[in-house]
């Protein structure tokens, strides 16, 4: 017989901020805060099924697409939602702006045709 073990969780995380259009411009600060932890990213690319979208996500108050360096640089595929987890949660100090590219390049990104919608489960 097998065992197991049952426990009520704690809240993982107190805010779902979602951002329905995302392009080449920086969507800055978007939890409204400064510090908190990020523990989930998904973002729906299935308005662009014949391109892949970068999202870019920086740990600052303000960001300049082509300017600022990402923190973090997720590759989705063209057509796809993809979801990326931080199970112990990743520590912002600034606050979290984002942007999506159709490149990987830093410098003069391109944006996507379709919307690309980004939700994001932080503390703040």
């Amino acid at each position: 017989m097998a065992s197991y073990t049952k426990t009520t969780p704690s809240s993982l995380a107190d805010e779902l901020v979602c951002v329905v259009s995302v392009g080449n411009q920086s969507e800055n600060n978007i939890t409204g805060s400064t510090s908190g932890k990020l523990y989930l990213v998904e973002v729906d690319n299935t308005e662009n099924s014949d391109i892949p979208v970068f999202l870019n996500i920086a740990d600052a108050s303000s960001a300049t697409a082509g300017t600022t360096v990402p923190d973090f640089r997720m590759n989705i595929p063209r057509g796809v939602k993809s979801t990326l987890l931080w199970s112990e949660g990743h520590e912002y100090s600034a606050g979290l702006c984002i942007w999506a590219s159709t490149t990987s390049a830093t410098s003069s990104p391109s944006g996507p045709d379709g919307n690309v919608i980004v939700k994001m489960l932080v503390t703040a």
